[in-house]
């Protein structure tokens, strides 16, 4: 394995071009290096709605939920089936199987299914109709106003926008959001038609057959065929109200806007409407192709918006709502600078310990591993983002110590008479192969992060895979440049009369370190059983206190963005819900109160584009809302988000408000679910009462809620059959009516250039306000006039506002969290009551959230370990070829566990899943000084006394293992000081863990040595 070694020296100009060569690369590379807020995944989620205007939720359970999930599961690559029902729609969410990469036969096997169902429900049903990009996720969320122009008007700039967008070399999609349909109105007053004698269904005959344009045959003129157009379509507004229509009574000719209100507006009320900083904008959402930079994207869409604004007429503004170029660039710069300040604090305690020479060549190994990783990266197509820049952190306390044991032995053998030359081959020669299975078997460590399935996988793989990279990149530069360059740098010194630790204060100071160590090892050979004990007992404590300690999954993000979440009462309309959206708007930009505030962005009855990959936006209805509010930084995002909880739970009663941060996991920190399923809705939502009354007990409490929602009031129009019979009528053709009157039917269309605006016939407003408008409402039909009241009687009663199933069973989620407590801690808090809710009946519950999510990604990893350790424990026998030593090996990695507790308490850190990653890495550490320390015992147990071989090896390895410690632990200063919540705990434990383990190896592995060989 010393081969690169004596090639480096033998083929010198090779190995100083090769250098050359890596960093150039490297730096090119980075240059143009894609780069993205998180790596790319595939969304494993289909959508799937269904639609029957009107129809309650328990109805379109049975007609349309029932059979569309029947055949959904028939799909044997399906795992989850989640169904929200409201009235008038389905909406299902298919989840793939992990297992599922190739997506697209899976998606398509779901059409084909769903037009197979689709021929089994109501002809009255509209789909069912599939949707596969529900998890696009939009980079620039782009927000257009303009003052003193109409929104059809700010569309059409939209949609220019759009076509120019799509120029734009890396952008993949372009959305538009906020657009409302331009509609001709025709508001019908039902007592002025009677009054006069006209019919609907007359109205509506004549304005059908006018406004057409049909072929009228062919004309032969003079050897030419001409074709015949008749032509009475409608050339403006007027003329539809210029429209001569028949009267019943007397057959008269009337005009239309005699009779009828005609006017031109938007749709009433407004679907999804949008307002960016109170005023109404159209919103144009970006997508970004895959494999392309997103801060180069991001330069490129700011030029074209400048220019695109710029051609615009005086009052548009384009604004951008979300831009994720911004909040990507700010973390890869973070991320770097506590890169480069990790590298330049190891430089420093290198050269302190080692000298100057010495230093400058041990760091250099940190240029050539990360260069070395970005070509991998870029030949994997990994992209820097958050967790492969998060291997790079990991890698740097590991890719260290490589360098740190190579040119520390060159030194000490150039010290003890040996020539540069000699020294480098020899370093080659005894370090290769200890120093590559140290390696590998960090690297196999990693394993489980490689064996991952589906979207955990994916977003997992960068770290293995660039941590593995950069590994392999740090052993090669150990083996190739360092040695060569320590030949040329690492000149001879001449030897001196006595101990050459003399020569200096420094060297003073480190022998006496030695002869301490040196003693207390002697001591600890005489009482091996003490030493075992104390560290068994010391790791079986901390695995106690770990289970005590404070747990989080992923923290909340950093970013300057804060998410207000606003639910009103379950069937509110969508103005009313407008109307509170704008008090709130005009909260927010009152300057004084809140001057941090840079823009907010409110998305009324949906939840806006997807701009964050772990967001899942609200569901679309009339009674939500969501702001995006920006903050002009992290500190004031904070103290924005306390004030506007408060203001909003004192001044707007009449809705729920939840003010968040933006999650770095797929579910909040602290959240808790609990999912009840069962048989019976009423018995449900008691259960669920139960649950929310349980938390509401917890102190702290700032969110306790189901996702089923009260019931609503639904009125049934009771028709008296033989009544409404005397008068011509049908069950249907009442529904019919009432639906044109109150809802609004489209009876024709208006064409307009390009554009198709439908006519809609509807009741005026006034009329259609109140349930005495209802009851009183002057229909006629086929010549008679009727009141509504004549032929029915209106039956109040409370329908479900929504129900939701969960693989085809009713299930209904309370969801909990508590701003004092995690979610373990708030979970303990409950546990009394849930464990005497009354299940029986076919009744169940299962935690979700938080705690649930963990739970399933560290059973994912778990169920990795045995071939991570099977591979591990192959490398470490092929290097000893001694079960015994194999066993020390792996006895050494719990002493890692020691310290993390009690840093991550002093420290006052959760324990994360990064920080798991910090344990990873820490056992890498400590296997990598093992290996080479049992190696060093060997080495010199073979010419003397086996406890003075071992405490004579244990002196030669104790300065590198306590300076790769050292570069380590005080590398990662800068990471826990300035690399937020993210790294904290990984920094925290990796430093806590290190400190104490690698002191507790320097006496473990030489005293269990000494007891399995003596």
């Amino acid at each position: 394995m010393h081969f690169l070694t004596e090639f480096a020296l033998a083929r010198s100009r090779l190995t100083v071009l090769a250098m050359l060569c890596l960093i150039v690369t490297g730096v090119l590379l980075y240059h143009g290096f894609p780069k993205r807020e998180d790596p790319e995944i595939a969304i494993r989620q289909s959508v799937v709605t269904v639609e029957m205007p009107g129809v309650v939720p328990g109805r379109m359970e049975s007609l349309i939920a029932d059979p569309v999930e029947r055949k959904i599961r028939e799909i044997p690559e399906v795992d989850e089936i989640k169904t929200l029902i409201v009235t008038g729609k389905v909406s299902i969410t298919v989840s793939a199987r992990d297992s599922v990469n190739k997506l697209d036969p899976v998606w398509q096997e779901l059409r084909d299914k769903m037009e197979e169902v689709a021929r089994d429900l109501p002809q009255s049903a509209n789909g069912p109709y599939v949707n596969t990009n529900f998890g696009d996720v939009s980079i620039a969320s782009i927000a257009i106003t303009a003052e003193g122009f109409d929104l059809p008007h700010m569309e059409d700039s939209a949609k220019q926008l759009q076509r120019i967008l799509h120029t734009v070399k890396g952008v993949a999609k372009v959305d538009i959001y906020g657009q409302q349909k331009e509609i001709i109105w025709l508001e019908v007053n039902s007592a002025k038609l009677a009054s006069q004698g006209a019919q609907l269904a007359t109205l509506i005959d004549d304005l059908q057959s006018q406004n057409v344009i049909q072929p009228a045959g062919r004309l032969t003129a003079q050897g030419n065929s001409i074709l015949l157009e008749a032509s009475g379509h409608f050339s403006s507004v007027e003329d539809i109200a210029m429209l001569l229509t028949r009267l019943q009574d007397n057959g008269d000719l009337v005009r239309l806007g005699d009779i009828v209100e005609v006017r031109r507006g938007i749709a009433s009320p407004k679907d999804k409407p949008v307002y960016f900083n109170g005023r109404p904008a159209i919103v144009v959402s970006v997508q970004m192709q895959s494999g392309y930079d997103i801060e180069a994207l991001g330069k490129a869409l700011r030029k074209t918006l400048t220019e695109f604004e710029n051609s615009l007429p005086i009052g548009y503004e384009i604004n951008l709502a979300a831009f994720q170029p911004d909040m990507v660039t700010e973390a890869v710069n973070t991320a770097m600078s506590n890169v480069a300040q990790t590298f330049l604090v190891v430089l420093l305690i290198i050269m302190l310990f080692l000298g100057l020479r010495s230093g400058l060549i041990i760091a250099s190994i940190v240029p050539f591993a990360i260069m070395f990783a970005l070509i991998g990266m870029s030949l994997l197509g990994i992209d820097l983002e958050q967790v492969s820049i998060a291997a790079i952190i990991i890698s740097l306390g590991l890719l260290v110590d490589n360098g740190v044991v190579v040119v520390e032995d060159i030194q000490r053998r150039i010290g003890a008479g040996e020539s540069p030359h000699d020294a480098a081959l020899a370093a080659g020669r005894q370090f290769a192969t200890p120093l590559l299975v140290s390696s590998l078997t960090t690297i196999f460590a990693f394993m489980p992060f490689f064996l991952l399935e589906g979207s955990d996988g994916e977003f997992a793989f960068s770290l293995g895979a660039v941590v593995a990279i950069t590994l392999i990149g740090s052993w090669v530069a150990s083996m190739y440049f360092l040695p060569f360059i320590s030949k040329y740098l690492l000149a001879p010194t001449r030897a001196r009369q006595g101990d050459p630790v003399q020569r200096s204060n420094k060297k003073r100071i480190f022998n006496s370190l030695v002869n301490t160590y040196l003693k207390a090892l002697t001591y600890s050979l005489g009482k091996p059983a003490l030493v075992l004990l104390i560290c068994s007992a010391a790791v079986i404590f901390s695995l106690l206190f770990m289970g005590s300690m404070s747990q989080q999954m992923f923290p909340l993000s950093e970013r300057n963005q804060i998410l207000i979440y606003q639910d009103m009462p379950k069937g509110t309309d969508i103005r009313a819900t407008e109307a509170s959206v704008q008090q709130v708007a005009q909260w927010l930009m009152d300057t004084d109160i809140n001057p941090e505030v840079r823009s907010h962005i409110a998305y009324v009855g949906f939840g806006g584009p997807r701009f964050y990959l772990s967001l899942n936006p609200p569901d679309s209805a009339p009674e939500t809302a969501f702001f995006l509010v920006n903050i002009d930084d992290f500190e004031h995002a904070v103290q924005f988000a306390a004030r506007a909880n408060r203001h909003l739970i004192e001044n707007h009663p009449e809705a729920r408000f939840k003010v968040k941060r933006l999650s770095m996991g797929s579910k909040e920190s602290g959240i808790v679910e609990i999912k009840i399923t069962g048989p019976d809705p009423d018995r449900l939502l008691g259960l669920a009462r139960e649950v929310e009354n349980a938390f509401h007990q917890v102190p702290g409490i700032s969110q306790n809620e189901n996702d089923w929602g009260e019931k609503n009031l639904t009125v049934v129009v009771d028709i008296d059959q033989n009544k409404a019979r005397r008068f011509g009528l049908s069950t249907a053709k009442v529904s019919e009516l009432l639906a044109t009157y109150f809802s609004g039917t489209q009876v024709s269309t208006y064409e307009e250039g390009e554009r198709n605006l439908p006519i809609i016939i509807q009741a005026r407003e006034d009329v259609r306000s109140s349930i005495e408008d209802l009851i009183n409402i002057v229909v006629g039909h086929e010549g008679n006039y009727f009141a509504l009241e004549q032929i029915a009687h209106l039956k109040p009663r409370l329908e479900y506002s929504q129900m939701r199933r969960l693989n085809q069973q009713r299930t209904i989620t309370i969801t909990a969290k508590s701003e004092n407590l995690t979610a373990g801690e708030l979970l303990q808090q409950v546990t009394s009551e849930l464990a005497v809710l009354d299940l029986s009946g076919g009744y169940s519950f299962e935690l979700g959230g938080e705690l649930a999510d963990s739970s399933e990604t560290y059973g994912k990893l778990l169920r990795g370990i045995p071939a991570a350790l099977f591979l591990m424990l192959v490398a470490i026998v092929y290097q000893f070829n001694s079960f015994r030593k194999t066993f020390m090996v792996f006895a050494t990695i719990p002493l890692i566990i020691i310290g993390v507790p009690v840093g991550l308490t002093i420290l006052a850190q959760p324990m994360s899943f990064f920080g798991t990653l910090g344990l990873i890495s820490l056992a890498g550490i400590v296997i990598n000084n093992t290996i080479v320390l049992i190696d060093q015992i060997d080495i010199d147990c073979r010419n003397q006394p086996l406890a003075q071989g071992i405490v004579a090896a244990s002196g030669t390895r104790l300065q590198p293992i306590l300076l790769t410690s050292a570069t380590t632990v005080l590398g990662l200063v800068p990471l826990y000081l300035f690399g937020g919540a993210l790294w904290s705990p990984l920094a925290v434990v990796m430093m806590s863990g290190l400190a104490v383990a690698s002191i507790l190896t320097l006496f473990f592995i030489p005293v269990l040595y000494y007891l399995l060989y003596k």
